[in-house]
């Protein structure tokens, strides 16, 4: 009990101080009025007398651009880890439930019911011990090695980190802060600008295609086969000029100190209800929630030397980690879940014509006191500030902007920054400060007793070796993964490098493909005509990943940082159509007996209407079956020509001339109409063409 006192009187006082810090230095009389006052001067004088450039960091006076400062960013991020259980207990996580197809469902910790998946140890129950989990051990190395780091070490230690909130029962958090399980990684990736100019180029590119499906006219006679030709030579025909593009921007180098293995804290809410009372006094009430659902889930900590420079880094490399965690599959990804969280430690150097502002050599993790006359900082600048969670692209470049902006101003005024930890209000659009230097928390590291040293020998890796480890469970790298699409089945690049990005992508498109060739055997189909692989890829990368996408965008509704998010996280790991379903769907295009605009019909009812039924039986039910019989389409085609509604075109095209062809497509959308668009494509025409070869016979006849 003392002990928990001591630590909230420190938690007053921290907040005493970050108040007392924001008043100004004159008089103390008429505080309230004076520190509004001065709030308002400073935000106009932030936005009128310097301007931050998110692609240089630079920092520059916004009249004569002036470069002034430069930003100096490291990163910090939290990834919980897609594991079935809890690092130290076997309660459940959102990652438990697999069904038949061995795809994690989301029981999410936010969806189920609060304090619900929990186990005594998360709660800190006395008697209680952790038991350390094996898939937290496997994906941690997979991360560590996909992220390039020098050492996985074989030797690495748990220890307690203590601290008191509410969300953390123990009181402690066991964590690797001195002991990691990997050090010295690389990442090597693209700033957000140029992410959201390749971006824009797919969406064009994408535009482009419609377009010129649409000016192929409305005959759905144009068969599967011809529609992923003309996508292979517009990919081909691209693919040069992406290249260029992407050969000429230079990739941007992270370093990576340490990656450790720890535990999540539970979640927070607050909740504020007013009431009013019989003397009509207004009440307003205060509730804070605690679940406990995310505590204790398995953490891996990826922390960053300060080598970045922008706020287009910063959000364009937690992109990339975020893509390579998810592509070994340690981690969803999902920052509005907060399955990803940033926390940023910025800070800022003058610019000098002397210094090379733009390398690598400040490192702001050093004491403050220290590093100044170090790095030819000026007296109060260089301190770096740490802004905490942040979940999503926009709040990274946000933050980073305003503290930028925030510390140069101060720094002008010959105001000392100080060490800070600070949080960013998303609807101010501006960071608040937590804590400050001299209230930092003393976390009183100690070795953790109730868990033994992390050694990697096999009997924790089920492998004699580390390498063998890596071999065994370390999935295809998107390069190798792109090389093998081409190669074995190919694919045209753009589609093969979209595919290869998405690892449950690669094993959909690859079922599927098999599904849909055993199918054809199974019929004894040889026509060979139809790439099965071309029409499932073209299908999986255009209409599925637009279902995915339009499903993302309507559960994201106004909420555009949950949007940004849910868009930068598409995966056909959120299909709802099973590999099974959509290789029979394509095996039914490929033996004729579904056109392609059919078949993407039916694609959006078992995506989201009907998820189980066959693709054969969706079809039935619709009356969506491909009229291939000659017979039958002369029939069709004979009804239409003599139609009497159509007699004006029927006469032209008797009296021939150079506008015949036009009448013959005329009468090709009758057709197309009259059979609901059932009618074989080039059947249909082969039988219209007969049957207007023999109007035309009958009429010379008849005129002999």
């Amino acid at each position: 009990e003392i002990g928990i006192k001591i630590m909230m009187l420190s938690t007053a006082k921290s907040i005493i101080h970050c108040y007392w810090r924001s008043l100004p230095r004159s008089s103390s009389s008429s505080l309230s009025v004076r520190l509004l006052s001065s709030s308002a001067a400073s935000s106009q004088h932030h936005e009128q007398a310097l301007s931050y450039n998110r692609d240089t960091g630079i920092i520059s006076d916004a009249q004569s651009m002036q470069p002034l400062y430069q930003t100096i960013i490291g990163i910090e991020i939290h990834a919980q880890l897609a594991i079935p259980t809890k690092l130290f207990s076997s309660a459940p996580t959102k990652h438990h439930h697999h069904d038949g197809n061995n795809k994690t469902s989301s029981v999410s910790s936010t969806a189920s019911s609060s304090n619900t998946n929990v186990h005594p140890f998360d709660l800190a129950y006395p008697g209680t011990l952790p038991t350390l989990s094996h898939a937290a051990i496997k994906s941690s190395i997979l991360s560590a090695a996909s992220l390039n780091c020098q050492h996985i070490h074989r030797y690495s230690k748990f220890e307690r980190k203590h601290y008191f909130y509410a969300d953390l029962p123990h009181g402690y958090q066991i964590t690797q802060q001195r002991w990691p399980l990997a050090s010295e990684g690389v990442v090597l990736f693209l700033p957000y600008s140029n992410l959201q100019n390749q971006q824009q180029g797919s969406d064009n590119d994408a535009s482009k295609k419609k377009k010129k499906k649409r000016r192929r006219g409305r005959d759905d006679g144009d068969n599967a086969q011809e529609d992923e030709n003309s996508t292979s030579k517009d990919d081909s025909a691209s693919s040069s000029s992406k290249q260029q593009q992407q050969h000429s921007i230079e990739p941007v180098q992270l370093r990576i100190e340490r990656i450790q293995l720890e535990q999540d804290t539970g979640k927070t809410t607050t909740h504020t209800t007013t009431t009013n009372s019989n003397n009509n006094k207004t009440t307003t009430t205060t509730t804070a929630h605690i679940n406990y659902n995310r505590a204790g889930c398995a953490l891996i900590e990826i922390v960053s030397y300060p080598d970045l420079r922008t706020a287009h880094e910063a959000a364009g490399v937690v992109e990339m980690i975020r893509k390579v965690l998810k592509h070994v599959g340690s981690c969803d990804g999902k920052m509005e879940e907060g399955s990803l969280r940033c926390d940023l430690n910025v800070s800022i150097a003058p610019v000098s014509s002397n210094d090379d502002t733009t390398s690598s050599s400040f490192d702001n993790n050093n004491d403050d006191e220290q590093s100044n006359d170090k790095y030819n900082l000026p007296p109060g600048n260089g301190h770096r500030v740490e802004v905490k969670n942040l979940n999503s692209l926009r709040q990274i470049i946000a933050a980073t902007e305003y503290e930028a902006i925030r510390q140069s101003s101060l720094a002008i005024q010959h105001n000392h920054t100080g060490r800070e930890t600070r949080t960013f209000d998303p609807l101010g659009g501006k960071t608040i400060c937590i804590r400050a230097k001299g209230d930092a928390i003393d976390y009183r590291f100690m070795p953790e007793p109730d868990l033994p040293p992390l050694i990697l020998d096999e009997t924790t890796l089920g492998s004699k070796s580390l390498e063998e480890f890596l071999e065994r469970y370390m999935p295809e790298s998107a390069e190798d993964a792109t090389a093998r699409l081409l190669e074995e089945y190919g694919l045209g690049e753009s589609v093969a490098v979209l595919i290869a990005s998405d690892p449950p992508a690669i094993v959909l498109f690859e079922d599927a493909v098999s599904v849909a060739k055993a199918e054809l055997e199974q019929e004894d189909n040889d026509d060979d005509s139809v790439d099965v692989s071309a029409v499932v890829a073209n299908f999986l990368c255009n209409d599925l990943y637009a279902l995915i996408k339009k499903s993302a965008i309507e559960e994201a509704g106004d909420d555009e940082d949950k949007r940004a998010t849910l868009l930068n996280s598409i995966s056909v790991d959120q299909s709802t159509v099973a590999s099974q379903r959509l290789g029979l769907l394509i095996a039914m295009i490929a033996n004729g007996t579904l056109t392609t605009s059919m078949a993407k019909k039916i694609l959006s009812i078992m995506y989201k209407d009907d998820l189980t039924s066959s693709p054969r039986d969706i079809a039935t039910r619709n009356g969506w079956e491909v009229i291939s019989d000659m017979n039958v389409l002369v029939q069709l085609c004979t009804d239409v020509v003599h139609d009497p509604k159509n007699t004006k075109q029927l006469e032209q095209y008797k009296q021939g001339g150079k506008n015949t062809w036009k009448i013959e497509k005329f009468f090709v959308g009758k057709v197309m109409a009259q059979s609901n668009g059932n009618a074989h494509p080039e059947k249909m025409k082969e039988a219209l063409a007969s049957v207007l070869e023999k109007v035309v016979s009958d009429q010379t006849s008849s005129t002999s």
